[in-house]
């Protein structure tokens, strides 16, 4: 049983010196690779940084132009639509006003309707017996120019 520990004993450290001995070679390695990506990513001259500088001012204009251009779209496409609505305003008033119109003649119709009504519901005169011309004449006429 002794001999079974001592077998794992230097089973582990045999492994802690095997890391010991990788551990600087990974971490050289990663401190390489982080060095590059850094490096990479600044600018090692000034003509880059100039140059990023430039890209950037022109990413700047190009958004501020894009920015001006949906601007004035949006001012054609408001006016635009007030035309529209002065248009449309028009006709509306122009359809009030014949709306009061007609408005105005069903009233006049209604009243006209309603006299008819109250013409037909009187009483009227009885009508009276039409009468020959000729017996028109001798009755207006005196009796001596017919005997």
């Amino acid at each position: 049983m002794i001999e079974t520990a001592m077998y794992i004993g230097i089973g582990l450290l045999a492994g802690c010196l095997i890391a010991v001995m990788i551990a600087p070679l990974v971490h050289e390695r990663a401190v390489r690779l982080t060095t590059r990506r850094l490096a990479a990513a600044l600018p090692q001259s000034i003509a880059e940084i100039r140059a990023n500088e430039d890209l950037l001012r022109a990413d700047f204009a190009m958004s501020a132009r894009r920015s001006e251009v949906a601007i004035e779209q949006l001012k054609s496409k408001t006016a635009r639509q007030l035309v529209e609505l002065g248009k449309k305003t028009d006709i509306i008033n122009r359809l009030k006003a014949e709306r009061d119109g007609l408005r105005v003649e069903v009233i006049e119709l209604r009243a006209q309707a309603a006299a008819f009504k109250r013409q037909l519901a009187a009483p009227q005169r009885p009508a009276r017996p039409r009468m020959h011309v000729g017996a028109l004449l001798r009755r207006w006429t005196p009796y001596r120019v017919y005997h």
